[in-house]
């Protein structure tokens, strides 16, 4: 048995810093492996609630360019104050034909490209005037396409996609 005043051998001194960093690293092992995280996840999901609940979604609006510009060193020509727009609704199987401005309203997209082409004649229509096709959200995507196409026929430079009600 040892008295408080007894010195210590080096081996007994020795053995007892190693008890002791023993004991440190459990303590401290034990404390990160006892981390709580559920006010982490918590505050986790409050914020995906929070944004989820915050975000607008919309529409985007205005005109895609059909065509990038081939040279990026020329400025680009700005829109003529009258483009024509085609508007496209579902019509049973087919789809509807009406273009703004005009009393007339081709039955088919072959008529639609001789209408395009007859109107380029007109005093303040040619080829470059701009072509915006509208289309409703139910109508299928090949009506657009031979919309697009007629145009094309038509030797329209400047065609466009639109939205509007």
């Amino acid at each position: 048995m040892r008295l408080p005043g007894d010195k210590l051998s080096r081996v007994e001194v020795h053995h007892r810093v190693h008890l002791l960093r023993r004991r440190r690293l459990r303590r401290h092992r034990s404390s990160v492996l006892s981390m709580n995280f559920a006010p982490m996840i918590d505050v986790t999901f409050l914020l995906l609630i929070f944004f989820l609940v915050t975000t607008t979604f919309e529409k985007p609006e205005g005109l895609f360019a059909a065509r990038l510009p081939r040279d990026s060193g020329q400025a680009a020509l700005s829109l003529p104050i009258s483009p024509l727009i085609v508007r496209l609704t579902p019509a049973g199987d087919g789809c509807r034909i009406r273009i703004d401005n005009f009393t007339e309203a081709p039955a088919s997209f072959g008529d639609l490209a001789a209408f395009l082409k007859n109107v380029q004649g007109n005093p303040g229509f040619d080829e470059r005037t701009p072509v915006v096709i509208v289309a409703d959200d139910d109508l299928a995507w090949n009506h657009v396409v031979g919309c697009w196409n007629a145009a094309v026929r038509a030797s329209c430079k400047s065609i466009a996609f639109g939205t509007g009600r």
